[in-house]
Order: structure tokens, then C-alpha cells, then sequence
């Protein structure tokens, strides 16, 4: 091989290997496939979507942090949206009997399961 043809294939790969990089910081994690539609198999720590209508919703007394019971599939979910998630700003947007998609992660409270939302963007009025 040339020595031209050395310097091309050796910035070819670099090129690659530039491009996979990227591709694997920047990929968004909702875009890997890894957010599960919530299920009775759901387990604690997996993310998950689902929809559903606010039955009812308040906030806690203390640490302004929002609790919203969403009817999915027959059964209640509990939903927990910390104050630091944007809890305020997804209390003046939802109103009961507003249909709702959720995503976040199951956790257990006082061992009731819920589902934690982290972003208020995670929550969406449809």
C-alpha cells in the first residue's frame, strides 16, 4: 500500500469510530428501547409508560410534592412527582379527569407500588 492509501484508510476509520462515538453519547435512553409499558410484571426500577385519567390529585403538606391517582386499565396507579421534578408546574396543567401518558420508574411506598416521575416533561396532557 501507498502511503496515501494508508493516510485514507487510517482517517476513514478514525471517521467511524468518530461517528459510533457519537452516536452512543447523544442516543436519548427513551430512544434505546428501554421505557417498558407498565404491567402487573412491572418491577421496581423499571422505567415505564403508560396513559390514563386523573381520578384525583393533591399535593403533600409538606415538601410540595404531587400525588396523582391515574385510572389505568380498571385499576388505580399512584403516581409521585417530587417538588424538584417540576411538581407545581404539573399541578396548574393537570385537572382531574385529564387523560394523561406517564413515564417513570416503579417504586414501593410504604408498600404500595407507584411509578416516580423524575421530569415534568415526562408527563403529558393528551
Amino acid at each position: 500500500m501507498e502511503k496515501e492509501e494508508k493516510i485514507v484508510v487510517v482517517l476513514l476509520v478514525m471517521a467511524v469510530a468518530s461517528l459510533s462515538v457519537a452516536y452512543v453519547t447523544f442516543l436519548p435512553a427513551y430512544d434505546t428501547g428501554s421505557t417498558q409499558k407498565l404491567t402487573t410484571m412491572s418491577a421496581i426500577g423499571d422505567e415505564v409508560f403508560f396513559e390514563g385519567t386523573v381520578v384525583e390529585k393533591h399535593l403533600t403538606s409538606t415538601g410540595n410534592h404531587l400525588l396523582l391517582d391515574i385510572d389505568y386499565d380498571s385499576q388505580v396507579i399512584k403516581v409521585f412527582i417530587p417538588d424538584n421534578a417540576g411538581s407545581d408546574d404539573v399541578n396548574k396543567a393537570v385537572s382531574e379527569n385529564d387523560r394523561l401518558r406517564i413515564v417513570g420508574i416503579v417504586d414501593e411506598y410504604k408498600g404500595d407500588r407507584e411509578v416516580v416521575v423524575n421530569n415534568k416533561n415526562d408527563v403529558t396532557v393528551l
